[in-house]
């Protein structure tokens, strides 16, 4: 993904208070993204970069396939992107953090009362050599016989510069259905996936945001990222809120996800070995037993998926 010399830069807001404006609700639903200049403290930096950090040097949840190149199979390689899905899950003291509880906030006042976290994944982007993140909708990682209502919280934990890679994003791209997709060319045994039609590159907005600031968008905005050519690594902190999802009104397939990854095979080994117990655990957690609304939804789609691999296998 290299940048357009036209493209639009957006710079971030101030927020004010603990709560986002009616406006800045606003702009986010109209253009399916926004960035602010204040969301963390630099001490809350400072300890998340340190958390962060630890979490990836030591290749946390590696074992359990948590933990690989987004773009490759080398993670830490000086030309990979390396990703953790739920750090929280290897240093629970993150989820205690007031940078969640004041997230949460802004959450029920983006997806109304019954947003709940959903999971959270470091980004690391290594110096000099760091790649492009491949331009995608974070609804096209997911199941497509349900829809989705979800925001993600992108925290740098250095200043998000065009020249280490912010994130771009594409205006209005969230009122789209999910937008074709694909693997990676020649990586398609790597967890990445790639939009390929449906949009112009062209009218891609970037969001350079100071350290402490973060940018926000919508489960189906496009977005994606440009390399890091500076000499520091650039490392993300990404917290996801949702409602309960619903079944697809539409039936939908998304063929980029039949190809078996390196990391779904890592999973489905510790899955079924190992790590069943812990597994079994988390998921419970998760499925948050003392909210009705959230437990009525869960066994409706646990049904329903249940209900399609029957008819499938007939």
């Amino acid at each position: 993904m290299t940048m357009n010399p036209k493209e639009t830069i957006a710079f971030p807001v101030r927020l004010v208070g603990n709560r986002l404006s009616d406006e800045q609700v606003g702009t986010l639903l109209e253009r399916g993204f926004t960035s602010f200049e204040n969301v963390a403290y630099e001490t809350e930096i400072a300890e998340l970069r340190a958390r962060c950090e630890r979490l990836i040097f030591k290749s946390a949840g590696a074992k359990e396939g948590a933990f690989f190149d987004f773009v490759g199979d080398a993670p830490l390689a000086t030309t990979g992107l390396t990703q953790l899905l739920m750090p929280s899950n290897f240093d629970p003291e993150l989820r205690r953090m007031d940078y969640h509880k004041r997230l949460s906030v802004f959450a029920e006042q983006i997806l109304g009362p019954r947003a709940r976290l959903a999971g959270d994944h470091l980004f690391y982007k290594p110096s000099v050599a760091g790649p492009s993140t491949p331009w995608h909708q974070d609804e096209a990682f997911r199941d497509p016989s349900f829809e989705y209502h979800e925001v993600s919280f992108w925290l740098p934990l250095q200043p998000a510069t065009v020249a280490n890679g912010c994130l771009r994003f594409i205006p209005g791209s969230h009122l789209m259905e999910v937008q074709p997709h694909r693997k990676l060319v020649g990586k398609e045994r790597s967890h990445g996936i790639e939009c390929y039609a449906g949009f112009s590159p062209d009218d891609a907005v970037s969001c350079p945001i100071p350290a402490g600031g973060c940018t926000v968008h919508l489960g189906r905005t496009l977005h994606g990222a440009g390399p890091n050519s500076t000499a520091t690594a650039r490392l993300a902190y990404v917290v996801i809120f949702d409602v309960p999802a619903t079944i697809a009104r539409v039936k939908r397939t998304f063929d980029w996800q039949k190809q078996t990854t390196s990391r779904d095979e890592i999973e489905r080994h510790w899955k079924q070995g190992t790590g069943r117990l812990v597994y079994l655990y988390r998921s419970l957690r998760r499925r948050n037993l003392v909210d009705p609304y959230r437990l009525y939804n869960g066994i409706k789609r646990r049904g329903w998926s249940c209900l399609q691999r029957l008819l499938r296998s007939r």
